[in-house]
């Protein structure tokens, strides 16, 4: 049989008070946190790709050994929407990617 002293069952149930030291790690702690949880919110917010439209292409491509997002306006953009299925131009499954992008953007494939 264990004897515990009067009040014993009192002092365990009662919190202790945090020591200054330790208001100030969690304090840190939660600061840390909230800017992560702000800049994941930005990050997933702002997307960071672009659309096709007005004149400009957007295309994600994907290769065997990787693949490359390829953004172009203006000239550069019609002359890529240009060789789409031309001989030694754009040609297969990634002729059809770009070539909606042509389309989505307003310039002729072909």
């Amino acid at each position: 049989m264990l004897i515990l002293p009067p009040g014993h069952a009192q002092a365990v149930s009662q919190r202790r008070a945090l020591r200054p030291r330790e208001k100030w790690l969690l304090g840190g702690v939660g600061a840390v946190v909230a800017v992560l949880a702000v800049v994941l919110v930005v990050a997933f917010a702002s997307g960071g790709t672009k659309s096709s439209g007005h004149g400009c292409i957007s295309v994600a491509l994907a290769y065997s050994t990787g693949g490359d997002q390829i953004y172009r306006c203006g000239a550069s953009a019609r002359t890529m929407c240009a060789g789409v299925d031309q001989p030694g131009g754009i040609t297969g499954a990634t002729a059809d990617r770009v070539a909606d992008a042509c389309r989505k953007a307003g310039l002729p494939v072909g």
